[in-house]
């Protein structure tokens, strides 16, 4: 396990009796997952919340940095979104790293995809916590 990943992340833990569960599978400045909607991570009656997809991305995001062994935090998350999904509906989701920029701030984007469709895109800005080795903080 990767020093700031936990087995009770909403998004992605195998522990958290209320997770998503997502399996995400990564790789050199990509993340990817598909999922399936369930009623229990709704807003509106049958629609997806909102706030599940932004989790989802802010997590995808973090996963598209794993391969550099650097733990870092969303700083900034924006969404946009284009159609709503419903209940039973199968998303596929992917994050990619765009930029790493001076400093400690990396800059990653992503979409939630149904049926070939984008439903909402997302950009991100992720934060070094600290680089292996080092106590610095935010």
């Amino acid at each position: 396990m990767r020093r700031m990943e936990s087995d009770n992340c909403f998004v992605c833990g195998a522990l958290n009796p209320i997770g998503l569960h997502l399996d995400i599978t990564e790789g050199e400045g990509w993340a990817r997952a598909a999922w399936t909607v369930e009623m229990p991570y709704v807003g509106y009656e049958g629609m997806l919340h909102g706030g599940i997809m932004a989790s989802i991305m802010d997590d995808l995001m973090a996963h598209a940095l794993y391969y550099t062994d650097l733990d870092v935090v969303t700083a900034h998350l924006e969404l946009d979104y284009k159609a709503p999904i419903y209940v039973g509906e199968r998303i596929e989701c992917e994050a990619r790293v765009t930029e790493f920029g001076k400093g400690r701030s990396i800059r990653a984007q992503g979409t939630i995809s149904r049926d070939g469709e984008v439903a909402a895109l997302a950009k991100g800005v992720m934060v070094i916590v600290k680089e292996p080795g080092t106590k610095a903080g935010l």
